[in-house]
């Protein structure tokens, strides 16, 4: 398995700044098929500083969700890292 990227990510307004919520469609790549699946995460900052990411994953999977989940949170932190979140 492997992330391609992530598409169509969109910003939900959320009232509190410290806290973005977003959707998109994550490309993945299983035994050389593409495969889009919806996901929805959510990038906080913490009080002390650093960011926490969680992923929600809105399709169904036949594959270990852990390992995908933890791909798609590092490929996120990449993207705000490099600040090319929306």
């Amino acid at each position: 398995m492997r992330l391609i990227k992530l598409i169509n990510i969109q910003r939900k307004e959320t009232p509190i700044y410290y806290r973005k919520e977003y959707s998109a469609e994550a490309v993945l790549e299983f035994l050389e098929k593409n495969l889009g699946i919806a996901v929805e995460f959510v990038v906080e900052h913490k009080p002390v500083g650093g960011v926490d990411v969680r992923v929600s994953l809105l399709d169904e999977l036949d594959y270990p969700l852990l390992p995908v989940v933890n791909t798609i949170k590092t490929h996120i932190l990449d993207l705000q890292d490099q600040g090319k979140l929306p």
